[in-house]
């Protein structure tokens, strides 16, 4: 950003700061973080937000000093600017494109400082009460396997993030799940689990299944056993807050895999893994030759 730029944004902030702007402050998993706005309907939308952004995981608490700070800045025009700790996130952009994107940051920001759990970025269910982690990358096909799943009658937890507390088991992060019509559409739409005629989870679950798993088209699925280290180690990739505090997370990593199997493949179709899946939790029995 260039002096003038920084100038700019950082007397628009002032002048923003100057006017008493209006405050929301909220909780989730030990973090707080306050969002401010120049008007209270933007607060309303942002409580909404929140509602959507960190289903049943948060709590809305007395204006105080917050460890991160979110400014939206609602203009008459409808183009909006947004900004994290004093520094620009988007200027002047369409109001929904604002809020699209501060609804992942808030939850990033979540994800990134939790006290005494970890996240990782990972589609969650359950099945005979053992939870199955996916993790991976947006548009590896997380969610359209999670989707396969929840059909055939597996909890629901996440498609975002697997959560996992001190002793390693997985708590629900129930938001709606975000499916794109095809492969590579970034679009996408909104469903609940219950309108996939799922049951979403209520409690902690012990881990049963680390799938470490990509959409790849006419692939055959070959799944192969790795070692509790391994599986780690394929865990690390999509865990959040590795870099901010790699002892706690590995400590925890670690427990999450010692009742687990964990396994690689890449695959195709979703619904040929979700049998397989389930077949493997039904017959009770570890696959350790396939």
């Amino acid at each position: 950003m260039s002096n003038k730029s920084d100038l700019k944004l950082q007397t628009n902030l002032r002048r923003l700061r100057a006017r008493a702007p209006l405050s929301l402050c909220f909780e989730s998993f030990g973090v707080r973080v306050l969002i401010e706005s120049n008007k209270e309907q933007a607060l309303e939308v942002c409580r909404q937000l929140i509602r959507e952004a960190l289903p049943n995981c948060h709590s809305i608490v007395p204006h105080r000093e917050a460890e991160h700070r979110f400014t939206l800045v609602w203009n008459p025009s409808g183009r909006d600017s947004l900004y994290k700790d004093g520094n620009s996130i988007a200027l002047g952009i369409r109001r929904k494109d604002a809020l699209a994107m501060l609804a992942p940051r808030l939850r990033l920001t979540v994800a990134e400082f939790a006290v005494d759990h970890v996240f990782i970025h990972a589609g969650v269910v359950a099945w005979k009460g053992k939870a199955v982690l996916i993790p991976g990358d947006s548009m590896q096909g997380k969610t359209t396997l999670v989707s396969e799943l929840i059909k055939r009658g597996a909890v629901y937890y996440s498609d975002e993030y697997a959560i996992l507390d001190k002793q390693g088991r997985v708590h629900p992060f129930a938001k709606t799940l975000s499916v794109r019509n095809m492969a590579g559409d970034t679009r996408q739409i909104e469903y609940s689990a219950s309108a996939l005629g799922a049951a979403t989870a209520a409690e902690s679950a012990e881990v049963g299944m680390v799938l470490i798993s990509r959409y790849q088209p006419a692939a055959t699925w070959q799944p192969e056993v790795l070692t509790p280290g391994q599986g780690v180690v394929e865990l690390v990739r999509n865990t959040i807050p590795i870099r901010r505090d790699p002892q706690f997370a590995l400590s925890v990593l670690k427990k999450s895999v010692e009742g687990a199997v964990s396994i690689k493949s890449v695959r195709s179709e979703a619904s040929e893994v979700a049998d397989w899946i389930i077949d493997h939790f039904e017959t009770k029995r570890s696959k350790t030759s396939f």
